[in-house]
């Protein structure tokens, strides 16, 4: 391997110090209207999509988990959690995955009941002290 591409890449490593590091704190409700009692013990990852300003060209795709939770038996929810992007003008592209077991209203010939399904969506860039209040989920996709 080439001296100087080492080198570039101990300093990318070592450089870590220029990267900029924001937390979250976000709170919602999930909501099933169909059987609300799905809208419980759903686990909800909180992530932070690293490749979006290269359009994910790199060689590496990762996306940092910030936070893990679950909701709690009426569908709400709390989680919080940090990421960091490489760049001081960087920060973090934070987004929600939701797997639950929440039938949807379109009715899709695929779907049976029971079966998993997953929802992600990207998160408004509100970073602590401040608290993003999501609001309602509604994940029968009613909302649509």
């Amino acid at each position: 391997m080439d001296h100087q591409l080492v080198a570039a890449l101990l300093l990318l490593l070592s450089r870590r110090i220029y990267s900029r590091s924001e937390c979250m704190y976000v709170v919602g409700t999930l909501v099933c209207p169909q059987k609300p009692i799905l809208a419980g013990n759903v686990q909800i990852d909180l992530k932070d999509e690293d490749c979006k300003i290269f359009g994910c060209t790199l060689l590496w795709k990762t996306y940092d988990q910030m936070g893990r939770t679950w909701s709690q038996s009426n569908g709400s929810f709390v989680i919080s959690g940090c990421g960091a992007d490489f760049g001081p003008f960087n920060v973090p592209d934070p987004y929600i995955t939701i797997e639950h077991e929440c039938p949807s209203i379109l009715g899709s010939i695929i779907e049976s009941s029971g079966s998993t399904r997953k929802v992600q969506f990207a998160l408004t860039k509100v970073f602590m002290p401040k608290i993003l209040n999501i609001g309602k989920v509604f994940l029968d996709d009613s909302d649509f």
